[in-house]
């Protein structure tokens, strides 16, 4: 039945259906309950029902927000419809196989999709093809870019003294006493078998292993500990407000500037993503030129901003 639904919704939305139509073939629509046209692009309608299914399908109620942010997101549906409706003109659509992965994606995740939801998850896939065919094609960074932007930051890829370190948490003093005793001369594999077993922190499940940090990463009263441990040793046990620790550091490694070919992917994802910002907004600048867009402050229910 779930399939057939989506499968229903998605066909609905490929139509390019962005509301009901209303019967007043019986009886005459109030005046409250005439749809409120709050933006028009060309011959493009969108009324406060629009609006407030769109915000729907990103989880957030109309009512719930304040003037400021309802402003924001008003605006960021503006440049969503504008870019909605230049995707239509320009025949950009999710084909049968597009729709089918992602459908099929739904149905492993096993989860229960409502319509404004559904729609917005539609709408963005829709978005992102068509930035990705229209207003993103030929942007890329080269290796000559990203190497300018590593010699021009150097404070950025400079990489404080950091460590390595696994820890078993418990809760009163006397147990953590007790492990303490039982980790003398033990292995690295029964630390971790202790930790699994006793720990009562988050990432016992993985052997106590608690990853790298960096001064000032953690409370002090654990940093000093930890950063006093030499590779391999295996600390008393701490007390602190979580509780009893034993901690073991596993690594340590010196202050020192990261290699380019260590960040590079790193600049280059940074570099994209603001050629891609820039694009974006001077293609949004564009379509408002081409376009004719109109907006109903009046019909909006709130004093509306205008993005700068």
């Amino acid at each position: 039945m779930r399939k057939v639904f989506i499968l229903t919704t998605i066909i609905f939305l490929t139509l390019g259906a962005c509301s009901k139509k209303q019967d007043t073939s019986k009886q005459k629509l109030t005046e409250e309950e005439i749809p409120k046209l709050v933006l028009q692009i060309n011959n493009a309608k969108f009324t406060l029902s629009d609006f407030e299914a769109y915000l729907l399908g990103k989880k957030l109620d109309l009512k719930e927000l304040d003037d400021a942010t309802k402003s924001a997101l008003f605006n960021d549906y503006v440049d969503s419809r504008l870019l909605l409706v230049d995707a239509e003109a320009k025949k950009i659509i999710l084909n049968s196989d597009e729709i089918a992965f992602y459908r099929k994606g739904l149905e492993e995740l096993n989860v229960t999709v409502d319509a404004p939801v559904l729609k917005s998850i539609y709408e963005n896939l829709l978005i992102s093809k068509y930035l990705k065919n229209i207003v993103f094609k030929g942007i890329k960074v080269t290796d000559n870019e990203a190497y300018k932007y590593y010699k021009e930051h150097p404070n950025e890829f400079y990489r404080p003294e950091r460590v390595k370190v696994h820890q078993i948490l418990l809760d009163s003093e006397d147990k953590a006493l007790l492990i303490r005793e039982k980790l003398k001369n033990a292995s690295h594999n029964e630390f971790e078998k202790l930790a699994k077993q006793y720990s009562t922190a988050p990432e016992s499940k993985k052997g106590g292993d608690m990853g790298w940090y960096e001064k000032g990463d953690l409370p002090s009263d654990m940093e000093n500990v930890i950063f006093s441990l030499n590779p391999g040793q295996v600390s008393q046990v701490v007390k602190t407000a979580l509780g009893y620790h034993i901690f073991r550091l596993d690594r340590k490694e010196k202050a020192r500037m990261l290699t380019f070919p260590e960040v590079r992917d790193r600049i280059k994802r940074k570099l994209l993503e603001e050629k891609r910002d820039k694009a974006l907004k001077e293609w949004l600048t564009k379509l408002k030129d081409e376009y004719k867009v109109k907006i109903y402050e009046e019909n909006l229910g709130f004093p509306y901003s205008k993005e700068e």
